[in-house]
């Protein structure tokens, strides 16, 4: 029997090859997993959405102003002019960290106390849900048990001092009546009692615990949870949770923003922490206004001192010289002198500023330095003018120089510190809160259609790899030629999926024992065609030899393995042949359902000598066609398949029919099929398309050759023709099929 099974053309060259059409298969195939996993998936994901604690934000908007001074001027600019202390400008970036630093969020912190925690004692998940549905309150507990709450109760706590060791641990505190609570707690060995609006201290066995509750809203018996954290976590949880950052480019205008699950809390703590950085701003510029104030008032005696000792050396040298006040020439060139020295100062301090950032050949830095050479010219002609008049008239002029400039920085320094006393009475800040922060209204988080959408995605990505990891473990062969490569087993026929047998099968559960062979019934059906193949190339293979037992095998239960034998012992008896169809599964067989037969006495009875051949057999079924049950479930199949009663009984039927169609148990499962294996001419293992794995088909072959028994071939069985094998249906003849009888029906 070497009828080599014959693969149609357009098979791949390599089974390694990316295939689309196995992809659809798999997708199809695990259609109802994926598409269960991805409802679990956005099941769970709308359970978070609508259970998850609800997030609000809230924020506030700075506006930075260009004029904060950020460092205290040099003693020159100071003296000349008061208002350089508003001429540097802030950085956002740093009024960023500022805004982040401690110095602001620890007064937050400790004005709001954020280390106290004070809520109630809610039921896991459901309790908040319920809570946020409800503004009434209900009776603490379950039944009266767990002190849980489900309205909106609410605890007020003032103070909350803990030992050190006990900071973050969390005590509990139950409502009484009469404006009374219970506390419980680590280092309370009995709960210690208290009342509202009195500040209490407990003792404890790490130190004193002081608590001042100062309001309960809630039934007696609702239960309060109180945590008492450390500065520094707080600090760094507020840190942490505050979104900074410049609301568009090089605005100077920041956004603060601070989510959290009370929305009023939220609220509180981004106003309080733009009123303190406000107040801040105007401290640090009323500080730095001050330290200039005090320095001006400092230099303004020293500088009354130099402008009388000027005067009075311009007077006395005048007096002893002789000399009368100076003309006009005189007076000409003290002012162009004292203007170009000024200018000049001013030119070699812009240089400095930028020189800072610049280097010596950039053009800014080159027009200041041309600049200055130019000053420097003009104040050395001046000098020449100056040396080219008398000696008495020179001296008289370099003093009335002196003179002069002493007598402006006094009118300076005076004029500065009125300014200096005027901006820090009115001082007003570097900073701007633009926006306050409303209470929020809705929830930021969780954002419900977001979430359903992800759920969605990440349980079908899920769903699928899961499919694909199943297919890889534990999918069968789906591929006849992959099939014949890895068992070296030729495959003689694919068995594809019958929609009428399934009928058939509803009818068999529903009306009772009934002849519901598909063969018998649908003689035209894809899956009788498919074993025509297979009855073309068995009576090839028997004619002219006494080897007519053949028997159906497969590795486990649940491959079809009944209803192939069936419907081929119907093929065989059609075609003239006398066939006896045997049910040889002592243990669940139940061939005798496709025939409309009532359980009865069968192969076992024949074994143990209870019946004749001719008493047990049920003669003429369908034409030329007898079948043997298996008859009553014995307790002991194995021994008796090994007895010499049952290789009698197969040779005696093997003598008076043509061919003996054994339908043998799963090999796998039971020992019985390697027992009755001997007995057989020809055995032919029967496989589930894409449930059959290779190494089951291998391992049953070895079972069998155990007892000398050979596998001539396999029937693949359970082929899908519409859906679920896209990539195989075209290609071995299931799909052909289909589309010849539909065609034949329709014309």
């Amino acid at each position: 029997m070497k009828l080599k099974y014959q693969a149609s053309e357009g098979l791949s060259e390599r089974n390694d090859e990316f295939d689309p059409g196995s992809i659809i298969d798999t997708l199809i195939n695990h259609r109802k997993m994926i598409v269960a996993i991805t409802m679990a998936f956005i099941l769970v994901g709308a359970l978070y959405a609508f259970c998850a604690t609800p997030i609000y934000r809230a924020s506030i908007s700075i506006r930075v102003e260009d004029n904060s001074p950020t460092a205290l001027p040099d003693s020159k600019d100071l003296v000349r002019n008061a208002s350089s202390l508003f001429q540097e400008k802030s950085s956002a970036e740093s009024e960023m960290q500022i805004l982040r630093s401690k110095a602001i969020a620890m007064q937050t912190v400790d004005y709001l106390k954020l280390y106290i925690d004070a809520e109630p004692k809610r039921l896991p998940v459901l309790g908040g849900l319920i809570a946020r549905h409800t503004d009434t309150r209900m009776t603490p507990g379950i039944f009266g048990w767990g002190g849980f709450v489900w309205g909106d109760e609410s605890i007020s706590v003032t103070t909350f001092e803990v030992p050190r060791k006990q900071e973050g641990n969390p005590y509990t505190v139950t409502a009484l009546t009469g404006g009374q609570y219970q506390l419980r707690g680590p280092g309370l060995e009995q709960p210690v009692t208290g009342h509202v609006g009195v500040d209490e201290q407990f003792e404890t066995s790490h130190g004193p615990v002081n608590l001042l509750v100062s309001k309960i809203d809630g039934e007696s018996g609702a239960e309060f949870k109180l945590t008492r954290h450390s500065r520094q976590q707080a600090l760094e949880q507020l840190q942490k949770g505050l979104q900074i950052d410049e609301q568009g480019n090089k605005s100077n205008v920041l956004g603060v923003m601070l989510e959290g699950r009370d929305p009023v809390l939220v609220t509180n703590i981004l106003n309080d922490i733009g009123a303190v950085y406000v107040r801040q701003n105007v401290n640090q510029k009323g500080a730095n206004a001050e330290k200039s104030l005090n320095y001006l008032e400092q230099q303004l005696p020293g500088a009354k001192r130099q402008m009388e000792q000027a005067e009075e050396a311009y007077n006395t040298y005048r007096n002893s010289h002789g000399l009368l006040d100076a003309d006009e020439e005189s007076r000409l060139i003290l002012r162009q002198a004292t203007e170009a020295d000024s200018r000049l100062y001013d030119l070699k301090r812009q240089r400095q500023d930028l020189t800072a950032h610049l280097t010596a050949e950039h053009p800014s830095v080159v027009a200041i330095d041309q600049q200055i050479a130019s000053t420097n010219k003009y104040v050395e002609s001046l000098a020449a003018r100056v040396k080219s008049m008398p000696s008495a008239e020179q001296g008289a002029l370099r003093l009335m120089r002196d003179m002069r400039m002493t007598s402006d920085m006094y009118a300076a320094l005076r004029s500065n510190i009125d300014t200096l006393r005027l901006v820090k009475a009115g001082q007003s800040a570097s900073v701007q809160l633009l926006d306050t922060a409303d209470v929020p209204e809705r929830p930021v988080k969780p954002a419900k259609t977001l979430v359903l959408l992800i759920a969605a995605v990440l349980g079908l990505f899920v769903a699928i790899g899961l499919a694909f990891l199943r297919d890889y473990l534990f999918k069968g062969e789906a591929d006849p030629e992959e099939l014949e490569s890895r068992t070296g087993l030729t495959v003689y026929a694919t068995i594809p999926v019958s929609a009428q047998q399934e009928q058939l099968t509803q009818k068999m559960a529903i009306r009772g024992p009934e002849k519901l062979a598909l063969a018998f019934r649908y003689p035209m059906d894809p899956a009788v065609e498919a074993l025509r193949t297979m009855r073309a190339a068995l009576q090839f293979a028997l004619n002219g030899e006494r080897n007519n037992v053949v028997m159906l095998a497969g590795p486990l239960p649940g491959i079809g393995k009944s209803f192939l034998s069936a419907n081929l012992g119907t093929l065989l008896a059609s075609g003239g042949k006398r066939v006896l169809l045997v049910d040889g599964d002592l243990r669940r067989g139940h061939l005798n359902q496709y025939f409309g037969l009532q359980r009865g006495a069968g192969l076992a009875d024949l074994i143990t000598g209870e019946r004749s051949l001719e008493d047990t057999v049920h003669k003429d079924v369908l034409p030329n066609l007898d079948v043997l049950q298996c008859g009553e479930y014995p307790h002991d199949p194995a021994e008796l398949l090994l007895s010499a009663n049952f290789r009698a009984t197969i040779r005696a039927a093997s003598e008076q029919y043509d061919i003996v169609l054994l339908d043998a148990p799963a090999i796998l499962a039971v020992s019985d099929t390697v027992t009755m294996a001997p007995v057989a001419d020809s055995i032919f293992m029967v496989a589930r398309f894409a449930d059959t794995r290779a190494g089951e088909i291998s391992e049953s072959v070895k079972r069998l050759a155990q007892t000398g028994s050979k596998v001539e071939g396999i029937l693949l069985n359970g082929f899908k023709v519409s859906r679920g094998n896209y990539a195989q249906s075209r290609r071995y003849g299931a799909y052909a099929y289909d589309a010849y009888y539909s065609d034949s029906v329709a014309k």
